[in-house]
C-alpha cells in the first residue's frame, strides 16, 4: 500500500466517527466551502491521477455495482466529479437513465466533454448540490456516490421505497469494516437497512436499502 493510501486510511477512521456522531458537521460553512474549493482545484488533473495510480482505484465500485439486484431504471450519481462512477454505472445498466450531479462547475464541464467523446448516451450531467437536491421525493431506484461526503437525508428522500443506496470509497476499507455496527445503526436511524459492507483491495462498498414504511 502506498504512503498516500496509508494516510487516507488513517484519516478516514476518525472522519467516519465524526460523520456518524455529528452529521451536521458536513453542512457547516467551513466544510461546504472546502468541498467547493478543493474539487475545483483538482478537476483538471483528477482523471490523470486516477489513471496513474498504482492502486486498483475502481475495484470496490466494480464489485459494488454487481451487487445491485433491483434492475434500476432511474439512477442518481451524487458528487459525480468527472463522471467516473456514472460511466461505470452506464455500462452496467444500459437500460437505465443516470442523472450525475456535482456542485462544482469545472467538474461538470469535464464530465460533459468526456460524454461527448464517448458512445454512452444514458447519462445526464447536471450542476446540483447533494446537500439540497433539485429533485422530488422518491424519484430513483438507485442512488450511488463514490469518494464523497454523504448527506443521508437527501439520499433517503429521493430514493423510492425499497430503493438501493451504494456508497463506495477507493480507500479506507478497514476503517469502514471496523465501524460496521455504528454505520448500520446510523443508516437504520435514517431509514436505510444495511445489506452489506465489503472491503475490496484498499477500498470498500456499502450497500443499503430504503426501508419500506408501508410494510413496517
Amino acid at each position: 500500500m502506498s504512503n498516500l493510501f496509508k494516510c487516507k486510511t488513517l484519516l478516514l477512521a476518525p472522519l467516519i466517527k465524526v460523520a456518524i456522531k455529528h452529521p451536521d458537521f458536513m453542512k457547516s460553512k467551513l466544510f461546504l466551502k472546502a468541498m467547493l474549493v478543493f474539487p475545483a482545484k483538482i478537476s483538471k488533473t483528477y482523471d490523470r491521477k486516477i489513471s496513474e495510480s498504482r492502486e486498483n482505484y475502481h475495484a470496490a465500485l466494480d464489485q459494488g455495482l454487481t451487487r445491485i439486484f433491483n434492475e434500476p431504471l432511474d439512477i442518481l450519481d451524487l458528487c459525480t466529479g468527472t463522471g467516473f462512477a456514472a460511466f461505470k454505472a452506464a455500462e452496467v445498466f444500459p437500460a437505465a437513465m443516470i442523472d450525475a450531479v456535482d456542485h462544482v462547475e469545472e467538474m461538470i464541464k469535464i464530465s460533459r466533454m468526456k460524454k461527448e467523446e464517448s458512445n454512452i448516451r444514458n447519462i445526464r450531467f447536471k450542476i446540483d448540490n447533494a446537500v439540497n437536491l433539485n429533485y422530488g421525493d422518491s424519484e430513483f431506484d438507485l442512488v450511488l456516490t463514490s469518494n464523497a461526503p454523504v448527506y443521508i437525508s437527501e439520499v433517503v428522500r429521493v430514493l423510492r421505497p425499497s430503493g438501493l443506496f451504494l456508497l463506495v470509497y477507493s480507500f479506507g476499507g478497514d476503517a469502514f469494516a471496523n465501524a460496521q455496527n455504528s454505520i448500520a445503526r446510523y443508516l437504520k436511524k435514517n431509514g436505510i437497512e444495511l445489506l452489506e459492507i465489503k472491503s475490496i483491495g484498499n477500498g470498500v462498498y456499502v450497500l443499503g436499502q430504503k426501508q419500506n414504511k408501508e410494510k413496517t
